[in-house]
């Protein structure tokens, strides 16, 4: 059974030129929105649901080591799996870690379909 599509607001947030809400074409396009937001949230960024967060934009203070690879991969793991499970599938998630480069790939399966996408972050520095 393939999911409905209907009308999602776009991310981030915005009103277009016809003094409308922005919404998203498809539900691909909704769920990869959803996916980006709950990743670059931070853990107690949000004031009522303070463990959401996948905290892939705290990386810019961390070291670029396996440590910090273990971690990232836990926290999104448990983050995808908590607020997202019933509309992804995680099929595989890497995080790499080359001299001062950090690279997230994050594979995973709209619930109902049967494609995989690909969602790549990375980030170079110290």
């Amino acid at each position: 059974m393939r999911p409905q599509n209907g009308r999602h607001l776009s991310f981030p947030f915005r009103v277009n030129n016809d003094g409308r809400t922005a919404t998203v074409a498809s539900l691909e396009e909704h769920v990869r929105d959803e996916l980006v937001q709950l990743l670059l949230t931070n853990p107690a960024e949000r004031l009522f649901v303070p463990e959401l967060g996948g905290g892939v934009r705290r990386l810019v203070f961390e070291n670029a080591d396996e440590t910090t690879a273990a971690m990232s991969k836990a926290i999104i793991t448990q983050s995808v799996s908590r607020y997202l499970g019933h509309r992804v599938a995680l099929e595989e998630l890497t995080v790499q870690v080359t001299d001062s480069l950090i690279e997230i790939e994050l594979k995973y399966r709209i619930a109902g379909t049967e494609d995989s996408r690909i969602l790549k972050f990375q980030r170079q520095g110290g």
